[in-house]
């Protein structure tokens, strides 16, 4: 659960420290797709395991859904993450701490519902979920980490199949396909040239 909320981190600061930078049609057009990717996947993670929104993030998902690259505006982001970040990160916080508390309980039904959770999450899109979570990964975090674990090449086949629906997109993740973490294509000095491989 802490890698995957790393993930979400990792996705946000991506989000916010690349917004000011983007300003071709095409690249708002795809930054704009990787944030609502982003949102819906958070939001669906906690839907899953909670049923319920953490403040300000309907914003987050209003703009995602409803902005076009004709009335982009980065600052509008910038704000809305600035506003939202301190309860996102106490929350995710919290969260571990509170799955840290359910130890002395049945096992073998938290498990069943921490798989149940899993079979609901493969089941969202092939071409945005899977790419996006590896990029979002960094595997020499804390000395390397199997997170997701995968079977052998499954990385493969989403880097050169599933994410070339949306590799403009995916430009915009602070990793590879791999997790190795890599420079920003948005920000000050960035190429603009960043790919999932």
């Amino acid at each position: 659960m802490a890698c995957a909320h790393n993930c979400m981190i990792r996705g946000l600061n991506s989000i916010y420290l690349q917004a000011e930078y983007v300003k071709k049609l095409q690249d708002i057009k795809d930054f704009l797709f990787f944030v609502k990717s982003w949102v819906d996947w958070v939001s669906d993670h906690h839907i899953l395991e909670e049923k319920q929104m953490f403040p300000g993030f309907e914003k987050v998902i209003e703009y995602g859904s409803q902005s076009s690259r004709v009335n982009y505006d980065a600052a509008t982001i910038r704000r809305t993450i600035e506003e939202m970040a301190p309860s996102f990160h106490r929350h995710l916080s919290d969260e571990i701490n509170s799955l840290l508390s359910m130890q002395p309980y049945n096992g073998a039904a938290l498990l069943k519902v921490y798989k149940y959770c899993v079979a609901e999450a493969t089941k969202k899109d092939k071409q945005v979920v899977p790419p996006m979570v590896l990029g979002l990964r960094d595997v020499t975090f804390e000395g390397g980490n199997k997170w997701p674990s995968l079977p052998p090449m499954a990385a493969w086949v989403i880097s050169y199949f599933l994410a070339c629906r949306h590799s403009g997109s995916w430009r915009f993740l602070p990793c590879d396909s791999w997790g190795k973490p890599r420079a920003l294509a948005f920000g000050p000095g960035g190429d603009n040239e960043a790919t999932m491989d």
